[in-house]
């Protein structure tokens, strides 16, 4: 016992806590908050364990206060974005309801701006977190799992056992784009993907590759591209990648890992004079309000936006209220929006 005294409490989080005292890790969590509701003999033997283990709340930890705050964080990685305004209105929408107010923050796909952002969370005893983050095995994540905060992940899932999320299935999305073209007679197809950094670009590369592995068409890496997910960027992108590589890869479709990348692709049409989609086919992904107004609609993988923030917030009102200990995964499907945008090529 004396050598776990003297090892240092860094290394000790309240997960070590809850496996070593056989509570949950939500009880545990409750008890260093001060939480009044939980019992005085799971608290008495939470807080030895603790001791033991010579473990105490950080400082982020202790700034967390049994009176709930009403508040809710939301962490996004783009506010910009308009795929965000759809989730954005229906969480603001259902947590006033309850009597909630959110504050907003934008990692701006950035990790250290990230922590930054859930740092003045903690700071603002928000009551629970939504949260999308920038990277599935940041230890951003690990940040939040270890000090209790009550969250729930959007547009990722990470892989640890000890988190709610809600998550629209973005390999699936990028199979299905993938798959409609080559059933419409593409086999050369350039995808625009999202910075390495984010999980995200790499669930949507593994559709990718699935979809032409299922119909015998080899990947060529000299077809994959990544830029920001910004329209003026992406175009700027796509002008070099036609104008230096479009005599080589005779590519006649594109896909895209956002609306805003596509659009980006409709702006550089005009300077590379050519024309969607009898040049060229292009599908988005995320069907943000613009998409079905450009000449010509664009095609795009509808992501459910307002339902994922619907979920999101039902799952962290019941953690708050304490209605289950139980983490809430939700998956839901993506589905292929067939506009204008795509030509079927022999």
């Amino acid at each position: 016992m004396s050598r776990r005294k003297n090892k240092k409490n860094e290394n000790i989080t309240i997960k070590h806590i809850a496996k070593a005292s056989g509570f949950s890790f939500s009880t545990v969590g409750r008890v260093f908050r001060n939480d009044p509701a939980v019992s005085v003999r799971a608290k008495k033997i939470i807080l030895k364990t603790a001791k033991e283990l010579n473990y105490y709340p950080n400082s982020m930890a202790k700034g967390l206060r049994s009176k709930k705050s009403k508040i809710i964080g939301v962490i996004l990685n783009d506010l910009t974005n308009p795929l965000y305004y759809e989730t954005i209105e229906e969480i603001e929408n259902k947590t006033r309801e309850f009597g909630y107010t959110l504050i907003l923050s934008d990692s701006k796909y950035n990790i250290d701006i990230e922590k930054d952002n859930i740092s003045t969370m903690f700071s603002r005893n928000v009551d629970g977190l939504i949260f999308s983050p920038v990277n599935t095995e940041s230890a951003n994540i690990d940040m939040i799992i270890d000090n209790g905060i009550n969250a729930v992940f959007i547009d990722a899932h990470p892989t640890s056992k000890e988190i709610n999320y809600v998550y629209v299935n973005h390999q699936k999305a990028s199979y299905r784009a993938t798959e409609y073209l080559i059933k419409n007679g593409h086999r050369k197809i350039l995808l625009l993907n999202g910075p390495s950094i984010l999980s995200s670009s790499k669930a949507f590369l593994d559709g990718y590759k699935e979809a032409l592995t299922k119909y015998n068409i080899e990947f060529n890496d000299k077809l994959l591209h990544l830029t920001n997910i910004s329209i003026e960027e992406s175009c700027k992108e796509f002008i070099n990648i036609y104008k230096e590589k479009f005599d080589i890869l005779k590519f006649s479709a594109a896909i895209c890992i956002s609306d805003l990348i596509a659009i980006g692709i409709y702006k550089a049409q005009k300077r590379l004079k050519i024309k969607i989609p009898k040049d060229l086919s292009v599908i988005g992904y995320d069907n943000i309000f613009i998409s079905e107004f450009l000449n010509p609609p664009l095609s795009t993988v509808h992501a459910p936006k307002k339902t994922v923030g619907k979920k999101a917030v039902e799952i962290i009102l019941s953690r708050i209220n304490e209605e289950t200990d139980n983490y809430c995964r939700i998956e839901l499907e993506p589905k292929m929006l067939v506009r204008k945008s795509i030509s079927k090529i022999n």
